[in-house]
């Protein structure tokens, strides 16, 4: 899973690069690609498929996709209706490798809001 990193700033006795420290924190927490649970996954397919079950190993049925490419002379189709907490699915029109985030995405308000 993508997380924020955790900086530890009590032990950084500068004040100026404690709070420089802070406000990355804050950056990186209203960032909305941290926003929600993302795994990254890659697989291929030899030929078309219609409907094909990926195991994604989230333990949840994500909502969104964030398709970083595709290799080949197929296109994917992602069949969202067709998710669940084990698999997403997927139908292509012929060969290829698809490179994706899978995930939820949340609102600001969902972590506690401002």
């Amino acid at each position: 899973m993508i997380s924020i990193p955790e900086f530890i700033t009590k032990d950084i006795e500068d004040e100026y690069i404690r709070e420089n420290f802070k406000r990355l924190t804050k950056f990186l927490q209203d960032f909305p690609f941290f926003r929600g649970e993302w795994i990254f996954k890659e697989f291929s397919v030899t030929s078309a498929v219609t409907a094909l079950g990926i195991t994604h190993g989230l333990g949840f049925r994500p909502t969104d996709v964030i398709q970083t490419s595709v290799i080949g002379a197929g296109a994917v189709t992602f069949n969202f209706a067709s998710f669940t907490t084990d698999t997403i699915n997927i139908t292509t029109t012929g060969a290829c490798t698809v490179r994706c985030f899978i995930g939820a995405y949340k609102e600001e308000s969902s972590r506690g809001g401002r």
